[in-house]
């Protein structure tokens, strides 16, 4: 697979994250292939973004890319809705759009607790003091 194809070795602080290939099929098509080491898991976002980014650039230059995700791997699955492919059949088709957003930290919300008031402008509002 490695000789047919282009691959990419991501490293951080000198320790490897991901091997990427992408690899030509018989039809034209290019089949992205992601190996993730389990020091990864904290970089997934960012490898997704990276994924995202890069094979945008490929697919706007007309050139389908499609990867396989065993079934069951909800992981797989996972990360390639964050990548931007989207089902079809046994195949995922790089559609740039994924269904789920990716984000640094987790966005927490906090209820706000309505205050109760008399319903008039304080003073400092209303020009005076």
């Amino acid at each position: 697979m490695r000789n047919n194809g282009d691959s990419v070795a991501i490293f951080h602080e000198g320790e490897l994250l991901a091997v990427v290939y992408l690899v030509p099929d018989r039809d034209g098509r290019r089949e992205f292939c992601l190996v993730v080491r389990p020091a990864a898991r904290a970089h997934i976002c960012k490898l997704c973004k990276l994924a995202h980014s890069t094979l945008k650039a490929i697919a706007d230059h007309g050139v389908v890319v499609f990867c396989r995700v065993m079934p069951g791997n909800q992981t797989g699955t996972r990360m390639a809705h964050l990548t931007g492919f989207t089902p079809a059949g046994e195949e995922w088709i790089f559609e740039g759009e994924g269904h789920e957003r990716c984000r640094e930290k987790p966005v927490r919300r906090r209820r706000q607790r309505r205050e109760t008031g008399s319903g008039e402008e304080p003073a400092a509002a209303a020009g005076g003091e």
